[in-house]
């Protein structure tokens, strides 16, 4: 995958309509739940669930944290063909401030010339436009250094404009448009399409097609989310060439209240 944009956060909360919320545990039954988890990192936590595409996913989705909410999210990647140590490995925290979220993307790489380190804030805003319609703006830069550089450079931006479709109770559909802005090379334009269906409180699948820079890719995954603020992801993806190797992608989200 074309990794010259740092892809976007996941989402915890979306500001177009929700699926009706499924009955919540007891109180006794919170408190056990809670006791089991470290209290410091749980106390006052929003009791939210993972409906969105983003994550590790390419296509975004019209979505922002809720307010005084943050989230720390983490993936890595094994492409066929590759030793697991040369895995591209991810780090992105983000909160809500005020009206929009703000995250930053971390990723490290690390190839047979080196390591490669790419760093860059996001920023993301995103309105209901009716109760099953959602339209966001998203706006990212990053700085990569790479073996042959010592020190972080702009190396370019990105402007996405995300649109969500609450189709159903438990489907959604999500849309990308936008241009990659890249310092040596020619914009280029970045899209996308996304199905999301929620098999129950706990399981998830997501497929989308996406283009980044010159490449065309299709991906396949599904999304565990054992807890109310954790979800993991597991996804397959393929270039749309042969000669394109295709890889598998981990992830893992944790919400949390600041």
């Amino acid at each position: 995958m074309n990794r010259q944009r740092l892809r976007p956060a996941t989402r915890t909360a979306l500001p177009v309509r929700r699926a009706p919320r499924r009955t919540r545990p007891s109180l006794r039954q919170r408190a056990a739940r809670l006791h089991a988890w470290t209290a410091a990192y749980l106390c006052g936590l929003a009791v939210t669930q993972t409906h969105a595409a983003g994550g590790h996913h390419a296509v975004d989705d019209a979505a922002i944290l809720d307010p005084g909410q943050c989230q720390l999210e983490t993936w890595a990647d094994r492409r066929d063909g590759e030793r697991s140590g040369y895995a591209p490995v991810h780090l992105g925290p983000a909160c809500r401030v005020g009206p929009v979220e703000l995250g930053l993307n971390l990723e490290r790489e690390r190839g047979s010339e080196g390591r490669t380190v790419r760093a860059g804030p996001q920023l993301k805003w995103a309105h209901a436009l009716s109760d099953d319609l959602g339209v966001g703006l998203l706006v990212a830069a990053a700085w990569e250094r790479s073996p042959k550089r010592g020190a972080l450079r702009y190396t370019g931006a990105s402007v996405v404009v995300p649109l969500t479709w609450q189709i159903a109770e438990d489907w959604r559909a999500h849309f990308n448009l936008g241009r990659d802005l890249h310092r040596a090379q020619p914009s280029r334009s970045h899209s996308g399409l996304a199905l999301e269906w929620t098999a129950s409180q706990q399981l998830g699948f997501v497929a989308e097609r996406f283009r980044e820079g010159s490449a065309s890719a299709w991906r396949a995954g599904l999304r565990w989310t054992p807890t109310d603020t954790l979800s993991i992801d597991l996804s397959r993806a393929h270039g749309l060439r042969a000669d394109r190797p295709g890889w598998w992608t981990l992830g893992m989200t944790w919400a949390f209240r600041r």
